[in-house]
């Protein structure tokens, strides 16, 4: 799907399609492509003259975010939030050439989303007519907001989580654990590699930013390592956690173990005597004493209910 946002030279915000746009009636144009078909792929290669190969970088989950200047356009690999089962990350390419900015993504990505319903609602011009500099950088700030945003809900979660653990070992507990640890890992990884892409747009003198861009890029950059701050935090908290639920379940496996134990041990007399007097021997204590019986099993009692005293006075009952 490809949608088109642009300012005219008379501050007018327009949408217009792909096939009628004209790059000379506008200021500025933002171009957004979320998971193209191949031959929308191929119309719009053909309408920016940006071949598709290069465009392709952009869908690669693999690829690494960085900032490449090419002859005729620069691309800027970027990772933002992706929200499914799991949140995890996602690719985004951005592509600059003159008075165009591509963001192309193979995920729907929430920021995305979120400054095109801005623009299209809220006084659009505050953003368009700064450059295209200060568009990018609304771009990578509405991905960090995003980034914020969950790390901030994760603070909630992990005080729930703290408190259902209080209350005893529970392996739903411990699998949101590790969904969490999963998602902080991601996070983690992705947020040092955008930061390493923010030190080269606020350092760099590239010819699509201003000084002003440059200066909110580093903002931007300060937020971002706040960012893997909070992440490293909470990652060791959880790792801490996962440490005290494997504690309380050793705790209660050992409690269990000590429980059988102490059975064993109360009936270990009483089944050694059952066995001697199980013997074929003609003559045992007892045997034919029509009172042997009764004496034998008060016996065994005695035994019994002195184990348990033993155990209670001790404490392990």
């Amino acid at each position: 799907m490809i949608t088109v946002i642009a300012i005219t030279k008379d501050n007018r915000i327009e949408e217009p399609k792909l096939d009628e746009l004209k790059f000379e009636d506008y200021k500025l144009i933002w171009i957004d492509c979320y998971d193209p078909k191949d031959e929308e792929l191929y119309k719009l290669s053909k309408k920016i003259n940006i071949p598709t190969m290069d465009l392709q970088i952009g869908l690669d989950e693999q690829e690494i975010p960085r900032v490449e200047e090419d002859e005729d356009f620069y691309l800027i690999i970027y990772k933002a939030p992706l929200f499914e089962e799991d949140i995890t990350t996602t690719s985004l390419g951005i592509f600059i050439k003159e008075n165009v900015l591509l963001t192309i993504h193979t995920d729907k990505i929430k920021a995305i989303g979120r400054l095109h319903k801005l623009i299209s609602t809220k006084k659009p011009t505050t953003i368009f007519e700064r450059g295209i500099g200060f568009l990018l950088y609304h771009i990578l700030n509405e991905i960090t907001r995003s980034y914020s945003r969950i790390l901030m809900n994760l603070e909630d979660e992990l005080e729930d989580l703290e408190d259902r653990l209080l209350e005893g070992y529970d392996r739903e507990v411990m699998e949101k654990i590790l969904g969490l640890r999963k998602t902080l890992v991601y996070f983690h990884k992705s947020l040092i590699a955008n930061r390493d892409v923010l030190v080269l747009l606020k350092r760099k003198y590239l010819p699509i930013t201003t000084k002003e861009d440059r200066e909110n890029f580093e903002d931007l950059y300060y937020d971002t390592l706040q960012l893997i701050d909070m992440s490293a935090t909470y990652r060791e908290v959880l790792t801490s956690m996962m440490d005290i639920t494997l504690s309380l379940e050793n705790i209660k496996m050992n409690q269990i173990m000590k429980i059988l134990t102490m059975v064993t041990t109360i009936f270990a007399v009483p089944m050694w005597i059952t066995g001697i007097y199980g013997m074929n021997f003609s003559y045992l204590p007892l045997a034919n004493n029509p009172e042997g019986f009764w004496l034998i099993l008060a016996l065994m009692v005695i035994i019994i209910m002195t184990f348990v005293y033993i155990f209670r006075r001790s404490g392990w009952l």
